[in-house]
């Protein structure tokens, strides 16, 4: 475990391109979501979404986002994502913990999240969190992308 000050604040704009990198390195080039997307959730879910760091670099970065209809009252968090170096150490819960916060606060009685079944530590982090498994689906991103739906039901 490392040792180390996090700082965490909202993400701007011209963050967008570290956090790309930051989610490539995490998650492969094959599964990373996109540049557009990231910008798409910046101007959709700027309220939830956050940046950890330290005082030298962006580590990790979370993103929620609030459903919308009629009496709907589900959100989403959408993305985790912290360096390797830094995994373990708290920062993807606390950074998570910051987006839920934020989530609740916007009206959310339900949050979800997607998590692959062998990722033990997304599983762990989201538990402590809260979460609890609802569905186990075979192909949730298609052919071999089974996930777990996790949701957290919150007291509003």
């Amino acid at each position: 475990m490392n040792s180390f000050d996090l700082g965490i604040r909202d993400c701007r704009r011209s963050d967008l391109d570290n956090i790309c990198k930051i989610e490539e390195i995490c998650h492969g080039s094959a599964e990373a979501i996109r540049r557009v997307a990231f910008t798409q959730y910046f101007d959709l879910f700027a309220p939830a979404f956050v940046l950890a760091e330290t005082s030298s670099q962006a580590i990790g970065f979370a993103v929620g986002g609030l459903a919308l209809g009629d009496h709907v009252r589900l959100a989403w968090l959408l993305d985790v994502a912290i360096l390797p170096a830094f995994q373990g150490c708290g920062a993807g819960y606390t950074i998570s913990r910051r987006v839920l916060d934020r989530l609740i606060k916007g009206g959310a009685a339900r949050i979800q999240a997607t998590v692959a079944p062998g990722n033990d530590r997304s599983l762990k982090m989201l538990t402590r969190l809260g979460f609890h498994t609802i569905d186990d689906i075979p192909e949730y991103f298609g052919s071999g992308q089974r996930r777990f739906l996790m949701e957290l039901r919150c007291e509003v």
